[in-house]
């Protein structure tokens, strides 16, 4: 019998369409029939609001982070905002009808809080069982619109997660603490010289990689300037995303730079160059910080975003795999002791190794499958 799933997530090219990305991949890999499809679920059920949210959120994170901090996982706000938000949802749940009836889904899952919302609410007004509603966590944190009692089940990334969920009046056996879904290329053996020799970097120094998300945010030129003032050789690996105008900036000031330092913008071999590296500085992006656990890699974490990646700058700092930068020049002082003291990155090592869910893609593949298995000779029984 084939299966049909649809992924709804939001945004191209973020931590949610990878998550997606990462159990689809991993339901095709195992011998069950699969119809499947990805949705950006915002931009599809209201494009232009779609635009202007984005939008709105990236000038909030500018200018006004306290406001974001505010309404992230706000218990208070979120009883204001019921009504308004069940509105919505049914609003965008009625644009996912026509696709609903024609692609008839046996499950739906939602890597993103959002579209999981439209989906319950849909759920509620129509009082259908079916299709299975699955949400996939793709933070360390269970803020506080996820939980919902119309979601069949839900992938948390931590046993810390699902006992916040239950907290939040979510039924136990409802909540499967695998990890956060990663891409099974992190799975992989890398050779790391033929990696090295083909970026024209050497093999002998320590290798430092630099990321800014899916957007090339945070104060990167003021790092990669910090960095090439520290004297231990050692080589740079800086990615900048989408963000074209930071790559061709960086690009320009490469040649100029004391360490040997290499320039990307979207790339799609993160995992070869996560294995190459000694460290990784970066935001605290759900799906990033998931991927350098799986890679066993020690995180120096600078200017996360409030609410969610703040929040998943406790986490990974409780679990000793971490360290957090207020500035450029504190990244360079972490630099300069990891690289004075290497036992403190294998401590950072050791922990992330601990701490990583290199399986959570698999787990969660099977057992969206096998829940809809049983659910099926319930029915037919």
């Amino acid at each position: 019998m084939t299966r049909r799933i649809l992924f709804l997530y939001l945004t191209k090219h973020s931590g949610h369409y990878s998550a997606a990305v990462a159990v689809e991949s991993a339901m095709r890999g195992l011998d069950v029939p699969l119809e499947s499809m990805l949705l950006d679920s915002f931009s599809h059920a209201n494009p232009v609001l779609s635009k202007v949210t984005l939008r709105a959120y990236l000038a909030a994170l500018k200018t006004a982070p306290e406001i974001w901090e505010w309404m992230y996982d706000n218990p208070e706000f979120k009883v204001r905002t019921a009504k308004i938000r069940e509105l919505l949802n049914r609003g965008n749940s009625r644009k996912l009808q026509k696709l609903l009836k024609e692609f008839a889904p046996d499950a739906i899952v939602c890597t993103q809080a959002f579209a999981c919302g439209v989906m319950a609410s849909w759920k509620r007004a129509t009082g259908l069982k079916k299709p299975l509603l699955v949400g996939v966590l793709t933070d360390f944190v269970a803020h506080r619109y996820w939980a919902d009692p119309n979601v069949d089940m839900y992938v948390a990334p931590s046993e810390e997660t699902r006992q916040k969920l239950i907290g939040q009046g979510v039924l136990p056996e409802r909540v499967k603490a695998f990890g956060i879904p990663t891409n099974d290329r992190f799975q992989r053996p890398v050779d790391k010289a033929a990696v090295i020799k083909s970026l024209g970097l050497k093999p002998d120094l320590p290798k430092i990689l630099v990321m800014g998300g899916s957007l090339g945010l945070g104060p990167m030129k003021s790092v990669i300037r910090k960095l090439n003032k520290l004297p231990q050789p050692f080589d740079i690996i800086v990615i900048t995303g989408k963000n074209e105008e930071l790559q061709d900036r960086l690009a320009r000031k490469g040649p100029k730079l004391r360490h040997t330092t290499k320039i990307f913008g979207f790339v799609e071999n993160i995992n070869e160059l996560m294995e190459i590296a000694e460290m990784i500085i970066t935001k605290p992006g759900g799906i990033t910080t998931a991927e350098a656990l799986v890679k066993k890699l020690p995180m120096i974490i600078i200017n996360p975003i409030p609410g969610q990646e703040a929040k998943n700058t406790e986490y990974l700092l409780s679990q000793n795999v971490a360290v957090e930068a207020q500035d450029a020049n504190d990244v360079m002082l972490f630099v300069d002791e990891f690289l004075r003291d290497p036992r403190k990155l294998w401590a950072m090592r050791e922990a992330a190794a601990a701490l990583g869910r290199p399986r959570a893609s698999d787990r969660a593949a099977q057992e969206i499958l096998q829940l809809l298995a049983t659910k099926s000779a319930v029915a037919a029984a």
